[in-house]
Order: C-alpha cells, then sequence, then structure tokens
C-alpha cells in the first residue's frame, strides 16, 4: 500500500508522465477534444467515477452501466483495468478514461476533454488506505501523510472543481464523494491506528461542505455517502475480517441513495443502510 516517495501533488514522476500522454494518444483516437466519447446517448444520464478498477468504483461502474447510463470509468492505468476493458466490450456507452487524482494537470486535461459533455453524477471515489505502520503514533512518516491527503481530500476537491459547469449544466447535477464512518469523531474518538485515513475522511467531510455551500446557488447538490464495509483489497488491508458487503450490494445501495438525493437534504454524511453517520 505505500507509494513511492517521490509522487508529490504537482508533479509527478517522469514515467508517469510519459504514460499519461500515451494514454492520452489512445483518448484521441476514440474522441476528439471536446467531444463526447463515441457511443455516448446524449438522452441517457452520465456518471463520471474515479477509481473504477477495482472493489467500490469497479462495483459503480458496473451497476451504472447495467442501469444504462453513459459511464466515464477512470483509472491510473486503463491498459492493465481488464475488468474495464470488458465492460466497455459489453456497453456501447461506457468510455475508460486514464486519471491519477493527484495529477492536476492531467484532471483539468480531462475536463477539457468532456467540454461537451453534461455530467449527472460525479462520483469521486478513488481513495488510498495508506501504508498502516507510517500512520501509527510513534512513527509518523510524514511523505505517506502528504499521499494520503493528496488522495483523498485534494484530489476529490479538484475534481469538483473542474467538473462544476459540467455537473451544474446537467439534469441531475450531483456530485457524491465516499466518505466513511472512520471520519466520525463521535463513533471513532478513542480508536487507534489509521490515524492519516481517518484524518483524510474527516477533512473530505468539511472540504466537501464547504463545496457544497460553494455550489447551493447553481443548483448543485454536493453529498457524502459511506459505502460501508465492503469486501476489498483496502478493507482487507486494514485488517477488518468482520461481515462485509459485495461490491455490487454496496454499488446498488449508494446508486438508490445518489438517485434519491434532492437540493433540499442537508448534506450530513450518510452510510449505504442510509443512517447518517454522526460528526
Amino acid at each position: 500500500m505505500t507509494e513511492p516517495a517521490s509522487i508529490r501533488l504537482i508533479k509527478p514522476p517522469q514515467v508517469l508522465l510519459l504514460l499519461t500522454a500515451v494514454l492520452m494518444f489512445a483518448w484521441s483516437a476514440t474522441a476528439e477534444a471536446g467531444a463526447a466519447p463515441a457511443g455516448f446517448d446524449a438522452d441517457r444520464p452520465t456518471v463520471l467515477i474515479t477509481g473504477s478498477n477495482r472493489g467500490i468504483g469497479l462495483g459503480l461502474a458496473r451497476h451504472y452501466a447495467a442501469d444504462g447510463w453513459n459511464v466515464i470509468a477512470t483509472a491510473r492505468n486503463p491498459a492493465k483495468a481488464k475488468e474495464l476493458q470488458q465492460l466497455a466490450d459489453s456497453y456501447p456507452a461506457f468510455h475508460i478514461a486514464a486519471l491519477d487524482v493527484t495529477d492536476l494537470d492531467r484532471i483539468q486535461q480531462l475536463a477539457d476533454d468532456l467540454d461537451a459533455v453534461t455530467i449527472d453524477v460525479l462520483i469521486n471515489n478513488a481513495g488510498v488506505l495508506g501504508d498502516l505502520e507510517g500512520q501509527q503514533f510513534g512513527s509518523f512518516d510524514f511523505e505517506q501523510f502528504e499521499w494520503t491527503m493528496a488522495v483523498n481530500v485534494y484530489g476529490p476537491m479538484a475534481m469538483a472543481e473542474a467538473f462544476k459547469d459540467h455537473v451544474a449544466a446537467s439534469q441531475q447535477k450531483k456530485i457524491v464523494t465516499l466518505t466513511s464512518g472512520l471520519g466520525s469523531l463521535t463513533l471513532m474518538g478513542r480508536m487507534q491506528g489509521m490515524t492519516y485515513y481517518r484524518i483524510s475522511k474527516a477533512g473530505i467531510n468539511m472540504g466537501m461542505r464547504a463545496i457544497r455551500a460553494s455550489l447551493r446557488a447553481e443548483g448543485v447538490v454536493v453529498a457524502l455517502v459511506a459505502p460501508g464495509m465492503v469486501e476489498t483489497q483496502l478493507l482487507a488491508d486494514s485488517g477488518y475480517r468482520g461481515k462485509a458487503l459485495s461490491p455490487a450490494e454496496s454499488a446498488a445501495g449508494m446508486a438508490e441513495i445518489i438517485a434519491g438525493l434532492t437540493p433540499d437534504d442537508d448534506g450530513t454524511p450518510t452510510n449505504v443502510d442510509g443512517k447518517t453517520i454522526p460528526w
């Protein structure tokens, strides 16, 4: 789970820049900059999901594709996202885009590439647990802290900022960020370990509340939804061994909550079972 120390929010390694350039060429072969991806239906709603190559993100991509949506599924390395490629082969309105949410230039480039696309629902799913030892009291690792905050906090905020006009121009106008009960002071105030992850979830809760206030006048709904305990690699790495939902079950539950969101909702974090998560 440890990301190389060389990764930085603004300047990714040269190898990552080269990879992004190659993937950007692949994008241009299927869609002109500013145009809707091939196969998209203007009469269907569109969802953009970050971190879609596995786990919850993949479950969400499958759910919305099967439900007839235009789907933009992002992954850091689409060439290795075999299950996403299978979905793209099965659904004409399914598009895969290269995206690392710590690469701010790439976020803006993707927003420019999708300039003609209205996005009904933006789902900020991409997230990391981080190295557990490096966020344990007594062995705090500052580079791990920077990376975890970059992915889990600034990444979703940067996505909301870059795609706000796409969302505001849509019918549904929803920005949804995945949160967790681990960000709750009420529930986890005495818990030890996973310090950076817990801070990041508390931080993104506040960040999205601020963005919600900024976008309220445009009718954009900004919501926080927790997927629950889900059978993913992240959950396995956390050491949890209790009962968990499948990615498909979690995706279906969250999609139901997202479908019911309105501007009148108070914006407090909601668990996949519909219960409010206390702050």
